[in-house]
């Protein structure tokens, strides 16, 4: 069996991650200080005014562990010089108690304020995750669609998690940052007061390791760009395979190979930018260790010299080299910190970028009125963003106030599109949509939206209780009058039994993944229950997408009379390759190739020889007559 090219085979994954490397750090984006600003104000004002406790405890662990070296670098010298000199027990036995309890109360301290911040880090994980969720809620429909937009999607959850460590690896490697500053100050006063030259030698060995660890990091970058295309990949056949609802069709179409050969295939991809990152980081990592080696002759040479020369004591010298091996670690430490406050910066920048996506839908603030509306399509065009194809070419249609509309034609004439443009999905290419003579986009957008109640084809249930899936309310925010009404319309459209054979009666789960006593209604049912939500938000406009589609003719032609008595004086549009629903609209808009082909009545429609709409009749009148 063939297996998906890894990206030494294939240049078009490796091109994509290239790009998704770009993305991250284009050439003419942002500084690095700009991205550090912006990361650091957006992350840590959402976490102030969440959890202002988890800032109390980093600045008290910095403190503490700031203070923690200092215990010994004082007192082991002391300790030192008076076993190599007077040797007074009690002495010795009061600074060994003084230094043993110290660094046993710091050490507990910091152990406890550490433990309070590991369940901030839970908490604000979970609040990052919501906040990322809310926000993808909020973005307008067209961008659900949009592969950049769903690309930024996985940057920022991934940027947010593996790569950063979201707020609280950020704000560790800032406090970090600060307690190594102050260490450092404290560190160098030892050091100068003694072994001066010192800082010589110190200095080189932190210049080397800083371009060492920038080469290391930049190479995480670069594979962190390469695995960006491959993790959604990854993730999508990874869960695709253990989602149940594939079950049938896997088994069924023998697929479970498929599926592995994929995921193994990703899994390989994967593997080899980690062994890519490995390999690269490791050259740079020896470089490390032999400069290491050289810092450290460097230290006990001078160090011992200064013993011999009788210029500093035994203790001393102990604390010297302890203040400078500290020094040191501090020093690189440092370094360490801002390149990791840069790196994790750049990783959650992509949230950032993600909070403040851009609109693709203008909008205004003008009021809808109340009632029932006239709709116009003004010369109305339309291609989906990223394409040239016309999807809809010039259409013209008014609806009138209470109008019925059946909208029919075949596969990918444009039947939903044109949906889509009348809910403000998408927004024309061109032409305009008018609302009671006005432009659409010039009404407040949520209050358009208000405006309409669609059921689409693609319509989705929840693993809610029945009475949710229909409000799309939770139970605590609901009145009786609202749940009686819930109840009244499951028994017009013939669902009642689902909440009667039920001990949970309208509160029963939708689906058993949660609960054993919850339902798994049929095709029809769910479509039913669909049209149950339409009919709840009570919108002036109704829209049936081809709900109907799992119920046979006679059943879908029962459903769209009783639907055509509960929509009453509203405006409807009907949407079926099935004509069940034409004998109860004032008019029939055929759709061909993106055009409105022909456009009239039943009566008139039928009698055009050779037309679209009587090919479509006497195909199916059998299911009818």
């Amino acid at each position: 069996m063939r297996k998906l090219s890894n990206l030494k085979k294939n240049p078009d994954l490796a091109k994509e991650g290239a790009n998704a490397n770009e993305n991250i750090a284009p050439a003419n984006g942002p500084s690095v200080f700009d991205k550090i600003s912006a990361v650091i104000k957006t992350l840590f004002s959402t976490a102030w005014k969440k959890y202002p406790g988890f800032f109390f405890f980093e600045a008290l662990k910095t403190i503490i562990q700031a203070g923690i070296p200092f215990v010994g670098l004082i007192l082991t010298p002391m300790i030192v010089d008076e076993i190599v000199g007077q040797r007074d027990i009690k002495r010795l036995t009061t600074l060994a108690a003084i230094l043993v309890i110290s660094e046993f109360v710091l050490e507990m301290l910091n152990q406890w304020t550490m433990n309070r911040l590991e369940r901030y880090n839970e908490r604000l994980s979970n609040h990052f995750t919501m906040e990322i969720g809310k926000h993808s809620m909020k973005l307008d429909f067209q961008l659900t669609e949009d592969k950049q937009a769903l690309d930024q999607l996985d940057r920022a959850k991934t940027g947010m998690t593996w790569y950063s460590g979201g707020v609280y690896g950020v704000a560790e490697q800032v406090f970090m940052f600060v307690g190594n500053v102050f260490k450092i100050a404290g560190f160098m006063t030892l050091i100068i007061m003694h072994a001066p030259w010192m800082l010589l030698f110190i200095f080189l060995y932190t210049v080397a390791n800083a371009i060492i660890s920038a080469k290391i990091n930049k190479v995480a970058f670069e594979a962190y760009g390469r695995l960006s295309l491959v993790n959604r990949l990854f993730g999508y056949f990874a869960w695709t395979v253990v989602d149940f609802k594939y079950g049938k069709d896997i088994r069924l179409y023998n697929a479970k190979d498929m599926f592995v050969n994929r995921w193994a295939d990703y899994t390989e991809t994967t593997n080899e930018a980690w062994s890519w990152q490995g390999d690269m980081s490791y050259k740079y990592n020896r470089y490390s260790t032999l400069s290491m080696t050289f810092f450290n002759v460097a230290l006990y040479l001078y160090s011992g010299f200064l013993v011999i020369l009788s210029k500093i004591s035994i203790g001393i010298f102990t604390q010297i080299l302890s203040a400078t091996n500290a020094f040191n670690a501090t020093l690189n430490g440092l370094v360490w910190n801002i390149q990791e406050i840069v790196k994790r910066s750049n990783y959650a920048y992509e949230y950032v970028k993600f909070m403040e996506y851009p609109e693709a839908i203008e909008k205004n603030h003008d009021k809808v009125e109340e009632g029932l509306h006239v709709i116009e399509f003004r010369d109305v065009s339309f291609a989906y963003p990223g394409t040239e194809k016309l999807i809809l070419d010039h259409i013209n249609i008014t609806i009138t106030p209470g109008e019925k509309l059946s909208i029919v034609g075949l596969n990918g004439a444009g039947k939903t599109t044109f949906i889509k443009l009348l809910c403000r999905l998408y927004d024309p290419t061109e032409g305009e949509i008018l609302m009671d003579g006005k432009n659409i986009k010039d009404y407040d957008y949520a209050e358009y939206m208000k405006q309409f109640a669609p059921v689409f084809q693609d319509f989705k249930l929840l693993g809610f209780p029945i009475s949710e899936n229909v409000m799309l309310k939770a139970k605590e925010n609901r009145s009786e009058e609202e749940e009686e009404r819930v109840k009244k319309l499951l028994k017009l459209v013939e669902l009642e039994h689902l909440c009667e054979k039920n001990k949970n009666g309208i509160d029963t789960l939708v689906y058993t993944i949660f609960d054993d006593d919850g339902i798994e209604p049929s095709g029809g049912e769910q479509q039913k229950l669909a049209i149950a939500r339409a009919l709840y938000k009570n919108a002036p406009v109704i829209i049936l997408d081809e709900p109907t589609a799992a119920l046979d003719p006679v059943a879908e032609y029962e459903i769209y009379r009783q639907f055509h008595t509960l929509v009453g004086d509203k405006t409807a549009f009907y949407i079926s390759h099935r004509l069940s629903s034409c004998k109860f609209c004032d008019k029939i808009a055929v759709f061909s190739e993106g055009t409105i082909a022909e456009y009239g009545n039943h009566d008139s429609l039928v009698t055009i020889e050779n037309g679209i709409y009587r090919k479509m009749f006497e195909a199916q009148a059998q299911y009818y007559r």
